[in-house]
């Protein structure tokens, strides 16, 4: 019974030494950063203690000081940081004064009142005489400590009880016997070693004294002996000559400043003075040398500010140095973002790792504001992301928060469609902070770059979502540049690199070894060899991010379902008619080239609901278009086939996921566009397929009002309900899905209440359901002020979007990788809130995989966190390096080889013939455009939109052209110095080697074989001569 008593209160003790090790030195170090951010202390520290400091101050406890702009508090005790408050914030006085010889009374409760108390607790837990801790004695003390922690909240404007529950579980939590035993061993040790440095602080005070004596008498010797000097060179004073004169200066506290001259003629003795005293000290030196006589003064402080004299033999003059106070950090970080910034804040590359939610944001605006108090002159700064939505939402938020620069016009914001206006050198010089995509960065960085810049023009480049940077990825793409800058040795300096990422990615690894390769070529990628990490502060991160709720539902079809019978049976009606008498007349007469065609064709995949279908579809296609010069019927016939197919499987997933209104209206679209194509029809069987596919539409329409609805779509709208009675105006509801027109189509179905709308990627017209940058940015805004409750987007919206409003977030049949789960849930980011997964068995066991590699990935980042790995990277990316710059050479050789040769343009879809080589000119080898003003003649156009008739390059896209005998698509027509010309795209020809009798596979016209001349003036004016046939 005794020796259970005796554990017990012994347990109390631990408890008390774990509130006195842990709890309050956590609390007052987060108070010193409230009031002194760390990379100003040495400044204060400096100011206020001068000749004083080394009484107060322990030479380790100097060294923390010093290093306290680079790691923070976190090696800060309490005795460090009570000297520190008290002696550096005036403000904070205990009702009594400190060291008074009572403690603070229960109703003296002023900040100061608290400090002391935290110092005298600590000094009593430490030196009691025993370890026996009573429960009333143990509930007195944690009854005082809560009420300190309520009263530290408010300061530190916390959350309610954020500090108090801390206490309340420690008082009331099990503890074993392992962790028991730590504290009170940690106890005796921290009381042995203030022991110990009692005695040695008595010794070296005994030192100090004599060490003083001994420099008192140097310095008198050295005065008499420069003196002595002064006057022997004194008549060769009279004719000092000064080539650069001092000038007075101005600087920030905390910044190093220098104040200099040069003179004519031999090295004279010198000595510099303020206010008629000697002012070298440690942070203060004389650093002249030969004819320059320089003083410099390592961190500026406002009592630094004043006249200063030099005195050149017999010579003296005046300079002015005024210290301009710094201000605040806009920035308040908690202890966990403190930990997650010491990498990036000492200047060096890292990826900080931290879930969504976690404000990486902001710690990344807490570096910039930090780099450039630290860079004021030189410092600039890029912070890159992948899409304009999510950049016009961290420029928005640079805007607010950096408003000083904001005014100055030193944000600036850089968009694809600006890429290639003179202003651009112009304006990214004047700005501090600029916001880019990858990109349109890497355009300016390429040597044919009609303005370009160099990388070294940047002193820090920040990656959001940096998850990106592999293989040939737009983010790698712009790390090579950096490699090049870093390898070829044509640059002095490298920009910091920085990146954010909540999920670096496993590359769909099967074990912890495979995560952990594809993690560190990420960092290689960009430099890194250390990952900035939350190890110290885990329960406080857990405060502040959320983790919804999962619920799964998983997918149920209708009962019965004729819409899908009428699609069926029209791809049935389809399929033959790729085997009809016409087709299978070609096909025997090139059976031997092209045999694989005839496969494919005869066999199409049984499940056409399946992915198998549509690659079918897509690898069909390409055999198609390589049999386009062999008749001008049959490959017609066959691509208006396989557009047909495509639509009705669009059709069938639209019907799975949707109402049979939303796929009456894809078909009406789609004959729309069919039936117009049709009127250049050359065969009967192109005429029955559109034919058919009106008869579906008017079967659909007949059987419409007898469909039952969707069931999913039912359930989903009835989670959203209820949650919405929760919260009402409130909720908020982001529904992600695969497609845009599954988004289009599920937005309008939603209830009106919602006010929903959708969001989609830009790289597509508003026609095809595309939403302009300009477009998503203000949907956003909009479902943020609560204009709309819920938005239904494709993968565009998965990363980066912060909307803290978003209570759920529904996956309707989106089958997403580890990466993109991850992001989708991190949308939600109210407490309490939901992930809803509406899916298959076949999506459940995907998200299931999802799952195992995101516990993989968490593991990789642990382990590799503790490794130095430092060597490793180096090697990695040397080797990165040496393989571009072998893809570079044989880049290069093969643009050397290409040749003059005869070659001829085709559509794509049906082999017409739109130009030959001849005609073909390229504009800055990014527009290829027919040079023959005839081809006005041979075309239809269709205006883009105002918002997509963008500029670039000295042209301006203005219509969509099409064949006028196929109507078929070829590109677009575009403006050059006030010009129209057709500009030809990739996406709808195909090239015509005549001396092979076959067509050639490029991607791009880069990749191209064949030289294309550039438009000359030669060029221009020919065009214009041209008369055009109308």
């Amino acid at each position: 019974m005794a020796h259970g008593l005796d554990v017990s209160h012994k347990t109390h003790y631990a408890r008390l030494g774990h509130a006195s090790q842990h709890l309050i030195p956590n609390i007052l170090k987060a108070l010193l950063a409230h009031y002194i951010p760390p990379n100003a202390l040495l400044v204060c520290v400096n100011g206020w203690f001068k000749g004083n400091k080394s009484k107060l101050l322990k030479t380790v406890e100097w060294k923390k000081i010093h290093n306290a702009a680079k790691n923070g508090y976190d090696e800060f005790d309490t005795p460090l940081i009570y000297t520190l408050l008290r002696n550096l914030v005036p403000t904070i006085c205990p009702t009594n004064g400190w060291d008074h010889p009572t403690n603070p009374q229960l109703r003296e409760t002023t900040l100061g009142d608290d400090i002391e108390r935290c110092r005298r607790y600590r000094n009593a837990i430490l030196h009691r005489g025993n370890t026996t801790v009573k429960d009333q004695e143990l509930d007195d003390i944690f009854n005082e400590f809560k009420s300190m922690a309520m009263r530290f909240e408010n300061v530190l404007k916390l959350q309610p009880n954020e500090l108090f529950f801390e206490f309340e579980n420690l008082r009331t939590c099990c503890m074993d016997e392992d962790t028991e035993k730590m504290y009170l061993d940690r106890l005796r040790d921290i009381q042995e070693m203030e022991t110990d440095d009692h005695e040695s602080i008595k010794d070296l005070e005994k030192r100090s004294n004599l060490t003083e004596q001994r420099i008192s008498k140097v310095e008198l010797d050295m005065q008499s002996l420069t003196e002595a000097m002064q006057s022997v060179n004194s008549s060769a004073d009279e004719s000092l000559v000064f080539r650069e004169p001092l000038t007075n200066k101005t600087c920030y506290e905390g910044e190093p400043i220098s104040l200099e001259c040069v003179v004519e003629g031999g090295k004279k003795p010198s000595k510099w003075y303020k206010g008629g005293k000697a002012v070298l000290s440690d942070k203060i030196r004389d650093e002249s040398k030969d004819q320059t006589y320089k003083l410099s003064i390592l961190h500026a402080t406002r009592e630094d500010a004043g006249v200063y004299t030099v005195k050149i033999g017999n010579k003296i003059t005046d300079v002015r140095l005024d210290v301009i106070e710094r201000p605040p950090f806009l920035i308040k970080l908690r202890m966990y973002q403190q930990e997650l910034a010491k990498i990036a804040l000492k200047g060096e590359n890292t990826i900080i790792c931290a879930g969504t939610n976690a404000g990486k944001t902001y710690v990344a605006f807490h570096v910039i504001e930090s780099h450039l108090l630290t860079n004021p002159k030189a410092g600039k700064i890029v912070f890159i992301n992948k899409t304009n939505v999510l950049l016009g939402q961290q420029y928005s938020r640079a805007c607010d928060t950096f408003t000083t620069l904001n005014i100055q016009g030193k944000i600036k914001i850089w968009k694809a469609e600006d890429d290639d206006s003179e202003n651009f050198e112009k304006d990214i010089g004047k700005a501090s902070l600029i916001f880019m995509t990858p990109k349109s960065l890497s355009n300016h960085l390429i040597d044919s770059a009609a303005v370009k810049v160099s990388i070294d023009m940047f002193t820090l480049i920040i990656f959001d979502e940096c998850h990106h940077t592999h293989d040939k990825s737009v983010y790698n793409e712009l790390m090579s540049y950096y490699r090049i800058a870093k390898y070829s040795g044509k640059t002095h300096r490298l920009p910091q690199i920085l990146g954010l990422t909540a999920s670096p990615g496993t590359n769909k690894a099967k074990d912890l070894s495979s995560a952990k390769d594809h993690l560190t070529k990420v960092m290689a990628n960009l430099d890194v060899s250390e990952l900035s990490v939350v190890k110290r502060h885990k329960e406080e991160l857990l405060q502040y991010t959320s983790i919804p709720e999962k619920v799964p539902i998983t997918s149920t079809t209708r009962k019965h379902d004729p819409l899908k019978d009428i699609i069926f049976r029209a791809m049935e009606y389809v399929e033959h008619k790729l085997n009809s008498r016409i087709v299978s007349n070609f096909l025997s007469e090139i059976l031997h080239q092209n045999r694989d065609l005839y496969e494919a064709l005869h066999n199409p995949p049984f499940q056409r609901t399946e992915v198998r279908y549509i690659q079918w579809i897509g690898e069909t296609k390409e055999k198609v278009e390589h049999v386009l010069h062999k008749d001008t019927q049959v490959p017609r016939l066959l691509h208006a086939c396989l557009r047909h197919l495509e639509l009705y499987t669009e059709c069938l997933e639209i019907n799975a996921l949707l109402e049979i209104d939303q796929v009456r209206d894809v078909i009406m679209q789609g004959y729309a566009s069919e039936s117009f194509a049709s009127q250049s029809a050359n065969t009967e069987e192109e005429r029955e397929i559109v034919s058919k596919l009106r008869d579906v539409f008017a079967e659909i329409r007949e059987i419409g009002r007898y469909i039952e609805g969707n069931p999913d779509i039912k359930v989903v709208i009835e989670r959203i309900e209820n949650a919405y009675q929760q919260l009402e105006e409130e909720s908020r509801f982001i529904i992600f899905v695969k497609t845009r027109a599954t988004a289009i189509a599920l937005a309008e179905r939603l209830p009106g209440y919602l006010r929903s709308t959708y969001l989609t990627g830009s790289h597509k017209s508003v026609e095809e359901g595309g939403r302009p940058p300009d477009q998503q940015i203000d949907v956003l805004e909009k479902f943020r002020n609560g204009e709309h409750l819920c938005i239904v987007a494709t993968s565009v919206g998965c990363e980066g979007l912060d909307v803290p409003q978003c209570n759920m977030m529904i996956r309707y049949r989106f089958s997403a990788d580890e990466i993109s789960s991850l992001q989708m849930r991190g949308r939600v980011r109210k407490k309490e809130g939901q992930e809803v997964i509406v899916g298959t068995t076949k999506e459940f066991e995907t998200e299931k995989k999802n799952i195992q590699r995101q516990y993989l990935m968490t593991q990789a980042i642990d382990e590799v966190s503790k490794l130095n790995i430092t060597r490793d990277i180096a090697i990695a990316e040397k080797l990165i390096y040496e393989k571009e710059e072998s893809e570079r050479r044989k880049q290069q050789m093969k643009m050397s080889k290409k040749r003059n040769g005869v070659f001829s343009v085709k559509c794509k879809y049906c082999g017409v013939l739109i130009t030959d080589d001849n005609l073909l000119r390229h504009v800055n080898e990014k527009m290829f455009i027919v040079c023959d003003n005839t081809i006005l003649t041979r075309i239809r156009r269709v205006p883009f939109p105002k918002k997509k008739q963008t500029e670039f390059d000295g042209c301006k896209k203005l219509d969509k052209v099409f064949g006028l005998q196929c109507q078929h698509r070829w590109g677009s027509i575009i403006i050059y110095k006030e010009c129209e010309f057709v500009a030809l795209s990739q996406d709808y020809i195909k090239v015509f080697d005549p001396q092979t009798d076959s067509f050639i596979d490029c991607e791009k016209w880069c990749d191209l074989p064949f030289k294309i001349q550039e438009l000359t003036n030669d060029d221009f004016i020919n065009y214009n001569k041209m008369p055009v046939a109308m």
